[in-house]
């Protein structure tokens, strides 16, 4: 693909980087226009969207480089070096939203903000944005798939991706763009469901298990390392299982309690 879209002298406009901002624009874009509708300031709104940035990013270059640890080198300097030489590509969603979640409740809790309410409508844009990105992915060639010898097979030649050298010309897995595809699904469902009346939390619960399910499953076709393994699941798997099942047990448990208080 074109991990590196051109060049000025020194300067490389690397395509993960720039399909990423692109997401970030996107989906904020989507959020302003709909800011009438909620009683944020924009001063909050763009907090909001900062602090969400700021950690995710942070966040999921720290877990690729838990997860990562054994592949970045063989001694611990070689590790550290490899592990923040190059902030453009090298990152694992997951941890990026355990980070910007734990970052927003601070804030959320700071500034007396109903917490499930603003949650949802943050959460309808996020999947947008996420589809955005992964086509970011696909063009750098990170997050590649297994070999397959199905008609849709992407080949990638470019020796500057991040695709494994001994796939380098090998049909495999469009992985980025199932996740993409899949991402753009769940955003259209979430928007439409958000239009209808909900009890607060309802959109973020129903996009965690959705993302849940639909990472889960695109994990199978996987190419790139995806760290130790337990079970035969991969950590994003596991972190996939984990987050769906304690969403569908809160959610029981707040749906009994309020079956108790209304009796």
């Amino acid at each position: 693909m074109h991990p590196i879209l051109f060049h000025i002298g020194s300067f490389e406009l690397a395509s993960y980087g720039l399909m990423t901002a692109l997401a970030y624009v996107v989906a904020s874009g989507y959020l302003y226009k709909r800011l009438g509708r909620t009683q944020l300031d924009k001063d909050t709104f763009w907090n909001i969207i900062f602090i969400a940035f700021v950690s995710a990013l942070l966040g999921s270059k720290l877990l690729y480089i838990i997860v990562s640890w054994p592949e970045l080198g063989s001694t611990l300097t070689e590790r550290l070096i490899n592990a923040v030489r190059d902030f453009r590509y090298g990152f694992v969603f997951f941890g990026g939203a355990i980070t910007a979640i734990i970052a927003l409740l601070i804030y959320f809790k700071k500034k007396h903000l109903p917490i499930l309410k603003t949650a949802d409508f943050y959460i309808v844009a996020l999947p947008l944005g996420h589809a955005i990105g992964r086509i970011g992915c696909f063009l750098a060639g990170c997050c590649f798939g297994k070999p397959t010898t199905l008609p849709w097979g992407v080949t990638f030649t470019d020796p500057h991706s991040l695709v494994g050298q001994q796939f380098l010309g090998v049909p495999l897995h469009p992985t980025q763009l199932y996740e993409s595809a899949l991402n753009l699904l769940l955003f259209f469902l979430l928007q439409r469901y958000a239009r209808k009346p909900h009890r607060d939390g309802a959109v973020l619960a129903y996009y965690i298990i959705g993302y849940a399910l639909l990472r889960f499953s695109v994990e199978f076709f996987r190419g790139d390392f995806r760290g130790g393994f337990f079970l035969g699941l991969s950590p994003s798997q596991l972190i996939a299982l984990s987050t769906a099942a304690l969403t569908l047990i809160i959610c029981r448990v707040l749906q009994h309690r309020g079956g108790q208080h209304a009796r």
